[in-house]
């Protein structure tokens, strides 16, 4: 057999397609290196010689993109294949509907009238044969539901890993503006109140300074944990970048949010960190704000960070 060049952008279609088929008829767990292998077998079986099929992945590939823009890409991606799946999933959904009525108006034909006794059992026949195949076709639609809860699933872990922070297991940065326009959505369409608070680790620098970057994470990932215990369920917790938090707190007023701020830097007063035989202590500094009428993302924001900076100027 000759072997073909990869270039042809139908084929390549053709073979990311099938290579999708394989790995969700067969249960294989979508990982990059799974998907990988799957690309490489399935491009092989269609006459592409492997060396040639390698070179067109990889002898190309320019990765300059920092962390971040990887994310935002898992992040687009992500978000295609959930509308993907959405539409396909509504559609098994509208097939299995339409078999259920099938059996609804097959069960409603009567066939007791004398007149067609002598066809009436090959009609019954033949209705049974139309059942056996709508069982048939009903089974692989649920199969298929099936199949495509199980990679939504997998979709929802991607996104939900492109707006994480590695280290701290919170929201990213990313999601912030993202979350606070759907706040404010829902401020201005059905008046719903919220709160956010920015959080600063006093003196975090000279951690880092004195006892290594290391401990200096320790800290970050600890505090974090404390900050997720502290808070409710529907309370959107993210770090804002270094050692800043920000806390979206839906259906809180701003009175109510001045205790949450109090109780966080009550519980983190109590903790203890030791490194190289030393123990020490941190503490943090609050900004609080209540979203108002005319507020956008940024000046929110801007509000919030001014208040964090006023709270930390009268600890000096």
């Amino acid at each position: 057999m000759n072997k073909k060049n990869i270039t042809d952008e139908e084929e390549i279609s053709r073979i990311i397609k099938e290579s999708i088929y394989v790995m969700s008829s067969e249960n294989i767990q979508f990982t990059p290196y799974n998907y990988y292998k799957t690309f490489v077998d399935v491009a092989a079986s269609r006459g592409f010689d492997k060396d040639d099929i390698k070179r067109f992945l990889y002898e190309d590939a320019r990765i300059s993109a920092d962390n971040e823009e990887i994310k935002e890409l898992m992040l687009k991606v992500a978000n295609n294949l959930d509308s993907i799946a959405a539409k396909v999933s509504n559609k098994v959904e509208d097939s299995s509907n339409l078999y259920d009525e099938s059996f609804a108006k097959i069960d409603e034909i009567d066939l007791s009238d004398t007149d067609i006794s002598n066809i009436k059992s090959p009609i019954l026949k033949e209705i049974d044969k139309i059942k056996h195949i709508n069982l048939s076709l009903k089974s692989e639609l649920d199969i298929a539901r099936a199949s495509l809860e199980k990679q939504k699933s997998i979709i929802g872990k991607i996104k939900e890993q492109a707006v994480k922070d590695a280290l701290t297991d919170l929201y990213s940065r990313r999601y912030l503006n993202e979350s606070l326009k759907i706040h404010l959505y829902n401020f201005k369409r059905y008046k719903r109140v919220f709160s956010i608070l920015m959080i600063d680790l006093n003196d975090f620098k000279m951690v880092n300074d004195t006892y290594g970057h290391i401990t200096g994470d320790v800290v970050l990932t600890n505090f974090a944990k404390i900050l997720k215990k502290t808070m409710r369920k529907s309370d959107i917790c993210i770090r804002y970048g270094g050692d800043e938090f920000i806390v979206i707190l839906p259906e809180t007023d701003e009175k109510q949010a001045m205790a949450v701020a109090d109780k966080i830097k009550e519980n983190i007063s109590s903790v203890k960190f030791k490194s190289h035989g030393k123990e020490f202590k941190i503490s943090i500094s609050t900004g609080v704000t209540s979203v108002k009428n005319d507020d956008t993302v940024e000046s929110i924001l801007e509000r919030v960070d001014k208040a964090l900076y006023e709270d930390k100027f009268n600890k000096k």
